[in-house]
């Protein structure tokens, strides 16, 4: 656990480094590059003020197409994740519906001990999906099957 939370911060601390380091480089192309630009348009005999201007769209068009690189690649990250999280979300739909009725199945059972221990199984798996996926509906007639197979309930407990 310690370890885990020391690697987590050295990866932040990493990624903020990089993000600086990155920066760094970014700046001095611009630099460089407006630099070049200076010197191209004053050889080219371009005034003072038409070169400001030029320098100034070539600038604000580099900084758009960077801009909406990074935006496009953050979109494109976003629409991944989405499709993942559907899946999960179905996958999880999909496992609940199969273990609420391997729940209610296990009234039928005449073994008590194999029914508990279905039970007991179905509940961790239950329990495991809720920590992962909080939002989640708790399965809704395990309660009863429970109660039926303990026998702490005798209307619930099946006739044989």
């Amino acid at each position: 656990m310690i370890l885990d939370g020391l690697l987590r911060r050295e990866t932040r601390v990493r990624t903020a480094l990089l993000m600086v380091v990155l920066l760094l480089v970014v700046w001095c192309a611009g630099a460089l590059a407006h630099l070049g630009l200076t010197i191209l348009l004053v050889r080219r005999g371009v005034r003072m003020w038409p070169a400001i201007y030029i320098e100034a769209a070539v600038a604000g068009s580099v900084g758009a197409l960077l801009v909406s690189a990074v935006l496009a690649l953050v979109l494109y990250r976003r629409a991944i994740l989405q499709r993942q999280l559907n899946v999960v979300a179905e996958l999880n739909h999909q496992v609940r519906n199969a273990l609420e009725i391997i729940a209610a199945s296990t009234s039928r059972i005449g073994d008590r001990k194999a029914g508990a221990t279905i039970l007991d199984g179905v509940t961790r798996i239950d329990v495991t999906l809720r920590s992962l996926f909080p939002t989640a509906i708790p399965m809704k007639k395990k309660p009863k099957a429970m109660r039926a197979l303990t026998g702490s309930n005798k209307a619930a407990t099946p006739r044989q």
